[in-house]
């Protein structure tokens, strides 16, 4: 995937994106080295140009690498804590699929 730097762009592989966050008509994609890229992409354009069947839409703004998950909780109407240390809150809509797609 291209990502957006100063003077070009960063390759960077798939497998080493943790996450993907939406802002509006903008997405965050954190990889594993901690580095944030901001694309002006939005985060269904993201989703649609990522071809990884570890990925998953756990909610509206979160699209996740699922390899880089530490813990899954059920409660508080469930949610998923990231390698990052980041909590990302799994929507009621997608959440018996997201179960079903961990399974």
């Amino acid at each position: 995937m291209l990502l957006p730097i100063n003077d070009g762009y960063e390759v960077v592989k798939f497998e080493d994106i943790v996450r993907c966050q939406s802002d509006s008509n903008y997405t965050t994609v954190i990889t594993n080295k901690g580095a944030k890229y901001v694309s002006s992409k939005t985060l269904k354009e993201v989703e649609e140009s990522i071809h990884s069947d570890v990925f998953y839409r756990v909610h509206n703004s979160h699209y996740i690498n699922t390899d880089y998950i530490t813990k899954i909780f059920k409660s508080d109407g469930g949610y998923v804590v990231m390698s990052d240390g980041s909590i990302i809150n799994i929507s009621r809509s997608k959440k018996e699929d997201f179960f079903s797609f961990m399974s």
